[in-house]
């Protein structure tokens, strides 16, 4: 969780230390919908340690002899750690298994499917995360409001990466004459996107109304959302419309220029709730398990309760 969101509720963070090794992450995906058995796509069903989602599809498409865009995905997943996901590849009779090597790649599964696996094609992604060194005696009562009251749905780090942000805002700016590849258009578009979103979730965390509908808010299975900005007005009104407005007033060239990019508004809810949370506490180890629903950051979640202390901060909070 960056520090430049707010916690809701957490005003005192403990301090864990994260990633220390990759079988500290754990996730698998969940598809949305069930394989055929039969069509021109070749599902398969990888768990990857230290490999990037991207890393991973590039080298299906090399070894298989078809083009980038024939290779789909739900979703991008963590490298440092150990991440089950679906691969489609289009066009494949049979898995060169031996063309993927030994390095950290194991095939759990092969289907086919008459259609592409395309992004957010996901029911859900199931967690098991280790956090260690943990020195606080309070993790137990923490942990138990996170599972009653859930968290702000930020976007992790992990979308703004260490200068995405500031690229994208460059980007922007630029625009028309900019040659940028489709491949990071979009993702600079992501960027900007998710950050207006967190600014919006941001204000309700500290108007302490992110967790419930108020006047004018617009609501998905009952639920309140912010804006994904893009072209269009925003559908809010009343109490939820001025907290927005007031959230984006210092982010204006953003907002316009993702309208004049083209891309349209969507929303997103402001809540992260975990389904099948469970923890253990043992001596220097906290062990949590849970799935969350597509979109969701398991960092987010558990950054409301606890600080990450990286491998890089010398061993101390």
């Amino acid at each position: 969780m960056s520090s430049c969101w707010p916690r809701a509720w957490a005003d005192k963070p403990i301090g864990v230390a994260f990633k220390r090794h990759p079988e500290d992450f754990v996730v698998t995906e969940t598809l949305s919908f069930e394989l055929s058995g039969e069509g021109e796509h070749l599902f398969v069903q990888i768990e990857k340690t230290n490999h990037s989602t991207p890393e991973v599809a590039r080298l299906l498409a090399r070894v298989h002899g078809i083009g980038p865009v024939d290779v789909g995905y739900a979703g991008m997943k963590d490298k440092h750690a150990v991440t089950t996901q679906w691969f489609s590849l289009r066009g494949v009779c049979e898995l060169n298994r031996e063309g993927l090597g030994s390095g950290g790649l194991e095939v759990l599964a092969c289907a086919r499917h008459s259609q592409k696996l395309r992004r957010g094609q996901l029911a859900a992604n199931s967690f098991e995360i280790t956090l260690r060194e943990h020195c606080d005696g309070g993790a137990e009562a923490q942990l138990e409001v996170l599972k009653t009251r859930g968290a702000p749905n930020y976007f992790g780090e992990q979308r703004f990466g260490w200068n995405n942000l500031t690229e994208a805002e460059r980007w922007l700016k630029h625009r028309r004459r900019s040659r940028t590849s489709k491949f990071k258009q979009g993702l600079y578009l992501s960027v900007l996107r998710s950050f207006l979103f967190n600014e919006v979730l941001a204000g309700r965390v500290a108007a302490q109304n992110w967790d419930r509908p108020i006047d004018g808010d617009v609501l998905v299975e009952g639920e309140p959302t912010g804006p994904l900005w893009g072209r269009g007005r925003s559908a809010t009104s009343g109490q939820a419309a001025h907290l927005e407005r007031a959230a984006l007033e210092s982010h204006l060239q953003i907002s316009e220029g993702l309208e004049y990019a083209g891309v349209d508004q969507g929303r997103r809810p402001l809540m992260l709730r975990a389904e099948e949370f469970s923890w253990e506490i043992g001596p220097g180890e906290i062990v949590t398990r849970f799935s969350l629903r597509p979109g969701g950051y398991a960092t987010s979640f558990l950054g409301e309760v606890f600080r990450f202390l990286r491998p890089d901060e010398n061993g101390s909070f």
